[in-house]
């Protein structure tokens, strides 16, 4: 299982504020669905998820995974992806915590 780190604040981020930023951010595209292949079996395992976005770094092309849920936006740890998130977290005047409570 990957450490998460998540954006929060007190007030719970709406839906609509992150369906918002991602219509408004080009490098974010919302996703219906999220696929991953196990390395060992080759097995392509897909999940629905309808408030997650595709976040590609312009830098590498690298695709992370931002995932909207119960108020808060969470992803998996990563020097790139947390770049982005404190942006992401300036323009929701949010903050970042890891799974553990720590801030970044």
């Amino acid at each position: 299982m990957a450490y998460e780190i998540h954006i929060y604040r007190s007030d719970e981020i709406s839906l609509e504020e992150w369906l918002s930023l991602c219509a408004q951010d080009q490098s974010i595209q919302l996703t219906n669905e999220i696929s991953g292949t196990n390395p060992s079996t080759g097995q392509v395992i897909t999940i629905a998820d309808r408030n997650a976005a595709i976040w590609t770094s312009p830098e590498s092309g690298q695709k992370w995974i931002f995932d909207y849920r119960r108020g808060e936006i969470s992803f998996a740890h990563s020097d790139a992806a947390l770049s982005k998130a404190r942006d992401i977290a300036g323009v929701l005047g949010a903050s970042l915590r890891g799974d553990e409570g720590e801030e970044y």
